[in-house]
């Protein structure tokens, strides 16, 4: 998946864009430097945070960013070649406080195999029309629309309001604690207004937030929407097993800025 990954970034890079990315207790394959070359891609080697805290690695990469903007870009999450000359653009025209969210398109695994194969990468434009006019045969998923959170916001924004809790753990929910942190600033309220309870959170913050926002970019550019490659889950049930503590610290953190 990095390797697809590499590629895909290499053919929407450009000169105005600078990649970031964490080897965790480990180092880059032996095709890395070949592979990204051209790519403005920088690869940091990092001993393995206390816990495997994601919020810790999201936190430093905004950090070490030296750019007005920043974005949170799944490896699994996959640009087309025009993706970041049509988002540009965009972030430049954006007024104080706004941030989006880069929703993408779930490719089933059939036509992730062939349409998305690493010879057949970067995604050309001609390909990406051709998986949205089509979506209905692409997607994995019922919900025909950009989904899931890959958030864009100005760096600043995100290191005042204090970026991601580094009590999140592994995988899960982590990305819906800075998705509603950012929205309520651009708002200046809550952006979930009435009950919010540890059984509803996430389905609201993915609802109310998150969805909303992948297409509202999307409604504005039809360019803007990423592809995410179809992989089998992690076989790792302790990375799995956080996600139900993440969810309370989600609704923890809700109910914290609330008060």
């Amino acid at each position: 998946m990095l390797r697809d990954w590499v590629r895909s970034i290499k053919g929407a890079t450009n000169n105005e864009l600078h990649h970031l990315i964490y080897f965790v207790g480990e180092s880059p394959p032996d095709w890395w430097q070949e592979e990204t070359e051209g790519a403005n891609v920088t690869a940091m080697l990092r001993d393995e945070a206390p816990g495997l805290s994601i919020g810790f690695y999201h936190n430093l990469g905004a950090q070490q960013a030296n750019t007005e903007w920043i974005m949170k870009l799944d490896v699994d999450s996959l640009p087309h070649v025009r993706y970041f000359s049509e988002l540009l653009p965009i972030l430049k025209a954006a007024p104080v406080g706004e941030w989006f969210n880069g929703g993408m398109l779930y490719m089933n695994k059939l036509y992730s195999s062939t349409v998305l194969a690493n010879s057949s990468l970067p995604i050309t434009s001609e390909v990406y029309q051709k998986i949205m006019s089509q979506r209905r045969t692409y997607s994995a998923s019922s919900y025909l629309l950009p989904a899931a959170t890959n958030f864009i916001c100005r760096r600043e924004d995100y290191l005042i309001l204090g970026g991601c809790d580094v009590w999140f753990r592994g995988y899960g929910w982590e990305d819906y604690q800075q998705i509603y942190m950012l929205e309520r600033n651009q708002l200046g309220k809550d952006p979930l207004p009435g009950s919010v309870t540890v059984i509803n959170v996430t389905q609201r913050c993915r609802d109310e937030i998150s969805r909303r926002k992948a297409r509202q970019l999307w409604e504005r550019n039809s360019w803007l929407c990423l592809i995410h490659k179809w992989h089998a889950s992690s076989p790792d049930s302790a990375y799995h097993a956080s996600m139900t503590q993440n969810r309370k610290l989600l609704f923890d953190y809700i109910v914290r800025s609330r008060n």
